[in-house]
Parts: structure tokens; sequence; C-alpha cells
């Protein structure tokens, strides 16, 4: 297994441990973090799907949750380099893929708001399949 592949890993693992995901009966995740200066989490947002396609709003500030995004930002980032600003990241429960998307200016991208939720969490939607 990679080192990216084992990082992805431990994101996915402590998503599904957190205890956020209870009582829903979820296939799909799709997660944003964004990140302060200093590189720590300092929001999350993102929707678990059902089979039938369903959003389940959720939220993902959980210390084991942070810490697993936070090593993984730090992995990617190039020296010199300020690192991304957020991340998309995408986990599908029976396929155990995972997919990870970054920003690195736009801190609108993903943004979810009253007059395009019905949009994003169609677009967040992983199909990871």
């Amino acid at each position: 297994m990679t080192e990216n592949m084992a990082l992805m890993g431990d994101i996915a693992r402590n998503i599904v441990t957190c205890g956020e995901l209870d009582g829903v009966d979820w296939v799909e995740v799709s997660a944003i973090f964004a990140f302060d200066d200093d590189g720590d989490v300092n929001s999350s947002y993102g929707y678990a799907y059902d089979a039938q396609g369903e959003a389940h709003a959720a939220a993902f500030l959980y210390d084991d949750v942070e810490t697993a995004v936070k090593a993984y930002r730090e992995w990617l980032k190039q020296e010199g380099d300020k690192g991304m600003i957020k991340m998309l990241f995408q986990f599908n429960r029976e396929s155990r893929k995972v997919n990870a998307d970054f920003e690195y200016a736009d801190a609108n991208r993903w943004q979810v708001t009253p007059k395009n939720v019905d949009t994003i969490t169609h677009q967040l939607k992983p199909n990871l399949g």
C-alpha cells in the first residue's frame, strides 16, 4: 500500500468510527475540510449518501478525523508552499474507494448556501461504486 493510500485510509477509518454517521444507513460520504493559516482544520461539513442517493448533512470536527486530515495535508504540502485551504474527501463504504480533491485559492469552493444546497449536494455525491 502506498503512503498516499495509507493516509487516505486513516481519514476514511476515522470518519467511519467518529460516531457522526451512527444511525445513517450510508453508502458514500463527501466531507469538506477547511484549514486556517496554521494548517489546522477550522471547519468541516459534508454529506452521507444513502443507497437511494439521499444526502444527510454531517460534520466531522472530531479530534481523530482532524488529526488524520492534517497529517495528509502536511504530507502533500511542498516545501515553501502554504498548502491547500480546502479539501474534499470522498469515500464509498461498499467499494472502499476513496477520492480527494484540493483547493488552494478559492475559499468559496464547495460552499453550501441556501440558494445552492440542492445543486451542491448533487455535485458532491461521490459515485465511487
